[in-house]
């Protein structure tokens, strides 16, 4: 059996595997706009295969086209999947959904462009230039996925989701990353056929590892934990019983009693040393019995409420806003005004002078009365 025949049965059982998985992950979680994207990046593998495969545009026809935009486009899932699960705060912003549409667009027109095809037949050279940004932009994209899946893993309390974001970055570095280069290093004539066989056996294991992963819940598992609930009642122990709770409870009692909420760069690691703990059972406490999944929400918890308390206090408008920011364990004003205003909804200043405002209106009203 020739180079040539074993690629194109790679590229077949890659692309049935990734098709199979891909609808599996849909129809596990419906409704889930995370599985969505889940699912658009693992049918990503499907539609590179035949994408790339020789004279795909001879046997597919307009097919062809559906794949290389599916493929083009499979970079901004990837990043678009990452705001999801790796982010407890997925922003809701629509104008997120135009980025795929705007890279399969801005590619697609180069790739054609530069072979004398479609709008840009008449300026190759120029075509050829937009391809190659088309593909750095892939490139940065899923950096900046891979950023998000590493950013907050110290501090994620939940334990299937930092696992995934270790396998999240070695995938996407691995696989994804070579992809989007492969203009880059190879040139308009590709690589040899020999280099195909072994990086589509690659692709075959980890289509086949992702159909192994939905059969055994672990994508219904994954997406189950990256959607963060609907309540959670701040400092309230809500599984009661066992030894974690205890310990629950006891790093409660010791961030009231001694205030190490205040510690400027406080940690997982530096609060566990401070309670004698091993470091996976204070996260493990935190996330199953204070319903916390970051322990940098856990921790603003603190020191938001604290910082409210101040500014609402009229014995403390002499403070300024930075004095009580650095009190409260902020290094600095421009991280806690974030926060307070994620928090709020309005800046440290505006809350304080909207306490004033009722205050005056309030005993404005008294007097009159």
């Amino acid at each position: 059996m020739d180079l040539a025949t074993v690629d194109l049965l790679l590229r077949a059982a890659a692309f049935a595997l990734a098709l199979a998985a891909a609808l599996a992950i849909l129809l596990q979680s419906p409704r889930s706009v995370t599985a969505r994207y889940a699912a658009a990046v693992v049918a990503g593998i499907a539609a590179f295969m035949a994408a790339s495969a020789p004279r795909a545009h001879e046997a597919l026809g307009i097919g062809a086209f559906f794949f290389n935009a599916w493929c083009l486009a499979t970079p901004a899932f990837i990043w678009l999947l990452s705001t999801r699960i790796f982010r407890d705060d997925p922003p809701a912003s629509r104008w997120r959904l135009a980025v795929p549409v705007v890279l399969v667009a801005v590619t697609l027109l180069g790739d054609y462009g530069r072979f004398r095809l479609g709008l840009g037949a008449d300026y190759p050279e120029a075509s050829r230039m937009l391809f190659l940004a088309g593909r750095a932009a892939a490139i940065v994209l899923i950096a900046i996925a891979c950023w998000h899946a590493l950013r907050h893993w110290r501090a994620d309390l939940v334990e299937q989701r930092r696992l995934a974001r270790a396998g999240f970055v070695a995938i996407c570095g691995a696989v994804f990353i070579a992809a989007a280069a492969s203009e880059f290093l190879f040139g308009g004539a590709g690589a040899s056929l020999s280099f195909l066989v072994v990086a589509h056996s690659l692709l075959v294991a980890l289509a086949f590892g992702s159909v192994l992963f939905v059969a055994t819940d672990g994508a219904k598992a994954l997406l189950a934990v990256s959607e963060p609930p609907k309540t959670r009642a701040p400092f309230a122990v809500i599984r009661a019983s066992g030894s974690e709770a205890a310990l629950a409870e006891r790093v409660m009692a010791q961030m009231k009693e001694r205030e190490l909420w205040k510690r400027d760069g406080l940690g997982i690691g530096a609060l566990a040393r401070e309670l004698g703990a091993h470091e996976y059972r204070v996260r493990r406490a935190i996330n199953h019995h204070l319903g916390y999944r970051n322990f940098n929400d856990f921790l603003h918890d603190f020191r938001l409420r604290a910082a409210a308390a101040r500014l609402a206090d009229p014995t403390q408008d002499h403070l300024p806003v930075l004095t009580i920011a650095l009190d409260c364990g902020y290094g600095s004003i421009g991280p806690f005004n974030r926060a307070f205003k994620a928090r709020f909804g309005v800046t440290p200043s505006q809350y304080r002078f909207l306490r004033t405002t009722e205050a005056v209106v309030s005993e404005t009203g008294q007097l009159s009365r």
